[in-house]
């Protein structure tokens, strides 16, 4: 019975956390939509649209102003006054919104259609003490000098980054990056079957 209730608590737990970004996204969208409206039925109202579109002239036209902004406003970060401050509302954003930037950069990459890179860190064993911990092997150099990324359970992509001596790892040649990732996103399950 206890093992069912952390399990419930856990499930309630995790969907909160898809739901509310979910939640706060269609709010604002909602609000921003809201905005657009009311200007799309003036506009319509102004150029008789609603006589001929009915009550849908409220949101083509909305729509329409919206793009014509977003346009604009493309063409507007060509200045770099603007840029500056978008810039400046940008960290002022990462400050005050969890994942913000990492949101950003999905999106961005989304927009420019470009695919990811595939990475070319290696997972590693990082020696702790007397314990040893999955790592992800960013680079070495020629004196025995590493830089390694250790992953905050479960969220593969958040932690630390460190530089240790090679004698302080080993690397997983047998293991792909994306099983120790999805071990990391298990709390290291499967962990000991590495090689």
């Amino acid at each position: 019975m206890k093992e069912f209730l952390g399990q419930v608590e856990r499930n309630c737990i995790s969907g909160a956390l898809v739901l509310l970004p979910l939640l706060v996204f269609f709010v604002l969208l909602g609000k921003v939509w809201k905005f657009f409206q009311t200007y799309g039925e003036k506009f319509a109202h102004f150029l008789r649209l609603d006589l001929v579109l009915g009550k849908y002239a409220t949101d083509i036209a909305g729509g329409i102003i919206l793009i014509v902004l977003i346009y604009l406003s493309g063409y507007l970060m060509r200045l770099s006054l603007l840029r500056r401050f978008t810039k400046w509302v940008d960290d002022k954003l990462m400050i005050f919104l969890p994942g913000y930037e990492k949101n950003k950069k999905e999106a961005e990459e989304k927009l420019k259609g470009r695919k990811k890179k595939p990475s070319s860190d290696l997972p590693i064993l990082l020696k702790n003490g007397d314990f040893w911990q999955p790592a992800h092997l960013i680079e070495e150099d020629q004196n025995g000098n590493a830089v390694v990324f250790v992953p905050n359970a479960p969220a593969k992509d958040q932690g630390q980054i460190l530089i240790v001596k090679a004698t302080d790892f080993k690397k997983l040649p047998e293991t792909t990056l994306g099983n120790l990732d999805n071990s990391i996103k298990s709390f290291g399950k499967g962990i000991l079957s590495f090689k």
